[in-house]
C-alpha cells in the first residue's frame, strides 16, 4: 500500500477519536507550539478545525504560517491551514463539530459560535 493510502486510511480509522494535537511554528519565535483541540474529519483529505477566540496563539500562528502537523493518537500528518471563510462551508464545518461533541451543541443552542473555522488540507504523513 503506498504511504498515501496508508494515511487517508488510518485518518479514516481515527474519525471518531475526540481530540487531535495541533503543532504551528511561532510567528515571532519560529519555535515549535502544540495545543491539544477538537477536530473533525472533513472530506477525504482535510481535517476541520475549530476555535471560540481567535487571540489564542495558535490561530495567530497559522495566520502568519499555515504549515501544520496534526497528530490523531500515533497518527501523523503535515498540511496547510486555511481560514474558511465561506459560509455555506463554516456552517457545514459548525455542524460536524456539534455533531461530534455535546459540549459544542449545547453551546450551539445558546448562540455560541466559533470566532474562526479552518479546513487543514492533508499532503501526507509527517
Amino acid at each position: 500500500m503506498s504511504e498515501n493510502a496508508d494515511w487517508r486510511r488510518r485518518l479514516t480509522e481515527v474519525r471518531d477519536r475526540s481530540q487531535c494535537r495541533i503543532t504551528t511554528w511561532g510567528r515571532r519565535t519560529g519555535r515549535r507550539h502544540t495545543v491539544t483541540i477538537w477536530f473533525a474529519a472533513g472530506d477525504g483529505d482535510t481535517i476541520w478545525l475549530s476555535t471560540l477566540r481567535t487571540d489564542r496563539d495558535w490561530p495567530k500562528n497559522v495566520a502568519k504560517n499555515p504549515d501544520v502537523e496534526i497528530e490523531i493518537g500515533d497518527l501523523r500528518l503535515r498540511g496547510e491551514a486555511r481560514t474558511v471563510s465561506d459560509e455555506a462551508l463554516c456552517r457545514r464545518i459548525e455542524e460536524a463539530l456539534r455533531s461530534k461533541y455535546l459540549v459544542a451543541r449545547i453551546g450551539g443552542w445558546f448562540g455560541l459560535r466559533p470566532q474562526a473555522v479552518y479546513q487543514v488540507r492533508v499532503s501526507g504523513a509527517a
